[in-house]
């Protein structure tokens, strides 16, 4: 028998233990009242009628695929939960840990917790011992603090340290912020430290989508390391879409590092939709890095569609360095819709490093959408690494588009292009026939390019089928020297 099913015939057994144990006589008060109901005026279920429930349950946790298992598990679980609470918690008990233990867990402490707070923060607190569980005092904080948030804060006191105070803590002073904003900050302000963190992160994100620049004041006195980071962000981020301007002045407020990188981002994007002068001042405002540089491509966005003449001579007019080679590289993509002006510009930058980061970038940009005119004009560029960084990048496209005709156009090059050029698209064309682009690898005219494509065709085939390519190396009519050579594995 598989060990599945061994399992599952287990857990069946559990449960039908589980209705034996509920066969013998108990008193009323063992099986919970419905909500609203006073105690002993419904009929109590005995045990006898749960069978259905029971039988549910077992046959659910013997499906093999884990998505039904957990809805059926789910479905029957909660018929017997509202059949009878103490016949569920029951069950619960012999339900082994894992992800359909956790499903029938959040439906009892669910349940549990609308009728009998106490009781269910005390079962989370015998029986939570995941990450994935301790989510539970999401729900049950977020319920607490909508019926009277004072009352929730006084049951904080049943609630373990950790993970499981943290997510109650930030469930209840979210939901207390939108009720009472000064009640709520006042009261995790006074908070120990423990505490005070994610509560006042908490209640500070949810004021964010109402007064960002009250959270930013309050963010600065109030929080440190992370907290302060994420809060930050969302505040920056939400007085963006209302006040960019504003928005501008605070991102250098904020740590280096990726979320200053977003905010900047967002920014700039906002201020060139309305004013490209603002938004260039904002960027003159940001230390040299990544956040300058992507803050301006977003700008250059913009701007090149509105007015493409004037983004390149801004372009041009930067000093020599890193950022204008960058600005080059960005703005070149979105000018290569008139490739001819797009590589005349290029052409013009005062220095040969933002001219071969144009250049680059206009190749793999037209590729995309002309790959043979891209290859054509890159393979009459001058020799260098421009010419053949663009010429590779503008074959991969190519060869996408229509194999044949890249790899017929490969066989017309030069010797030295022709190396280069074979090398780059032999793997991708031996990725979909092997040995199709090995026999068309031996034709070249160019005997370094022969070489060349057939190691990187080889390697390739090797990679995928390593016992097909041995047998053809075998049988192959190629020079023994070169044959070692593919054998070794410094070839590949």
């Amino acid at each position: 028998m598989k060990r599945r099913g061994i399992f599952a015939l287990l857990i069946a057994a559990a449960l039908v233990a589980a209705a034996a144990l509920l066969l013998r006589p108990s008193p009323p008060s063992a099986v919970l009242s419905p909500p609203g109901s006073a105690a002993g005026s419904m009929a109590v279920v005995r045990p006898a009628d749960l069978s259905a429930e029971h039988a549910a349950l077992a046959a659910a946790i013997q499906l093999a695929d884990p998505r039904a298992r957990s809805r059926a598990l789910g479905q029957a679980f909660q018929a017997l939960l509202e059949r009878d609470f103490e016949a569920a918690l029951l069950a619960l008990r012999v339900l082994p840990r894992g992800a359909d233990y956790d499903t029938a867990f959040f439906l009892l402490l669910d349940a549990l917790h609308r009728r009998d707070p106490d009781r269910a923060l005390a079962l989370a607190r015998e029986r939570v011992t995941t990450r994935e569980q301790a989510a539970i005092y999401n729900v049950f904080f977020d319920t607490f603090a909508r019926e009277n948030p004072v009352t929730a804060v006084s049951r904080l006191a049943l609630v373990p340290a950790g993970l499981a105070r943290e997510n109650a803590l930030r469930a209840l002073t979210s939901v207390w912020l939108r009720a009472d904003a000064p009640a709520a900050l006042a009261w995790a302000q006074q908070l120990p430290p423990v505490d005070r963190t994610p509560a006042l992160e908490s209640a500070l994100l949810e004021l964010a989508h109402i007064d960002p620049l009250q959270v930013i004041e309050l963010a600065q006195t109030s929080l440190s390391g992370p907290a302060l980071e994420r809060t930050l962000f969302l505040a920056v981020q939400k007085l963006t879409l209302t006040d960019p301007a504003a928005a501008a002045a605070l991102v250098p407020l904020l740590p280096a590092g990726d979320m200053q990188t977003r905010a900047a981002l967002e920014v700039a994007r906002a201020l060139a939709t309305k004013n490209t002068a603002a938004a260039l001042d904002f960027i003159a405002q940001l230390p040299p890095g990544s956040a300058s540089t992507l803050a301006l491509n977003n700008i250059l966005t913009s701007w090149a569609a509105a007015a493409p003449a004037a983004a390149a001579q801004y372009v041009a007019a930067l000093l020599p360095g890193p950022a204008q080679d960058a600005a080059a590289a960005h703005l070149a993509t979105l000018l290569v819709l008139e490739p001819a002006n797009a590589l005349a510009w290029a052409q013009s930058l005062s220095t040969a490093a933002a001219r071969e980061a144009a250049l680059v970038s206009i190749a793999s940009a037209w590729a995309q959408t002309d790959p043979a005119s891209a290859t054509r004009w890159a393979s009459t560029q001058p020799a260098g690494a421009t010419a053949t960084t663009a010429l590779t990048g503008a074959l991969s496209y190519w060869v996408l588009a229509d194999a044949v005709a890249a790899r017929d156009f490969v066989a017309l090059l030069p010797a030295a292009a022709q190396t280069v050029a074979a090398a780059s698209i032999a793997p991708q064309l031996a990725q979909r026939d092997p040995v199709a682009t090995l026999a068309w690898a031996q034709t070249l005219a160019a005997p370094a390019a022969r070489e060349a494509a057939v190691a990187a065709a080889y390697a390739r085939w090797f990679d995928n089928a390593a016992a097909a390519a041995r047998i053809w190396l075998d049988a192959a009519h190629l020079p023994i020297e070169f044959k070692n050579r593919l054998r070794s594995p410094a070839a590949r």
